[in-house]
């Protein structure tokens, strides 16, 4: 590993040194190039093959939409799996956990209907660093109270359980021009 690090120019290394026994150490220090990349990955540089979605857990009729329309419709439209939280469980602390999920998503999916805080807080943590963020919002709460005004002035796909076509259109077409994928 550390030869193919040293090739790609991301480590630079000491000669070898015997001290005892056999053992043989080397002095291994990133360059600039890859200190670069550390940095790259540490603020998300290297987008994974999904989106991440923040959204309010335990609710019926929005756990009910993910599943039977938004989930279906980013796959389709843009061939990207669509993950929250309730996918990928593992062991660890969930905070660093939906940290990785963020910084390694190609994008992030909002939903507002709810005003979670954890939502806001997950989409000010990816919009910082600098993922594609797109708010959804059930439509009667997005007409009748808006969002948060931090917001309400973002692209907003609303959505509506009576018109789940015209939803899956308006957002899988903002996804598109959002990763740049218009043909």
């Amino acid at each position: 590993m550390l030869e193919e690090l040293y090739e790609r120019g991301i480590i630079k290394m000491s000669e070898p040194t015997r001290l005892f026994e056999g053992t043989i150490f080397r002095d291994v220090n990133l360059t600039l190039d890859g200190w670069k990349q550390y940095e790259q990955e540490k603020r998300g540089g290297f987008d994974g093959n999904y989106g991440f979605l923040a959204m309010q857990f335990g609710e019926a009729e929005l756990d009910s939409f993910v599943r039977e329309v938004l989930k279906p419709a980013v796959k389709e439209g843009t061939d990207y799996e669509l993950i929250n939280l309730d996918d990928r469980s593992r062991a660890g602390v969930i905070d660093d956990i939906m940290r990785v999920q963020i910084r390694d998503a190609k994008f992030v999916i909002v939903d507002l209907t709810h005003d979670n805080n954890g939502a806001y807080w997950e989409a000010g943590y990816a919009e910082g660093l600098g993922k594609p963020v797109i708010y959804i919002c059930e439509k009667k709460k997005f007409d009748e109270k808006k969002t948060h005004f931090d917001t309400n002035h973002c692209t907003t796909v609303p959505w509506s359980r009576d018109d789940d076509e015209g939803f899956c259109k308006k957002l899988v077409a903002t996804l598109r021009r959002s990763l740049d994928e218009v043909s």
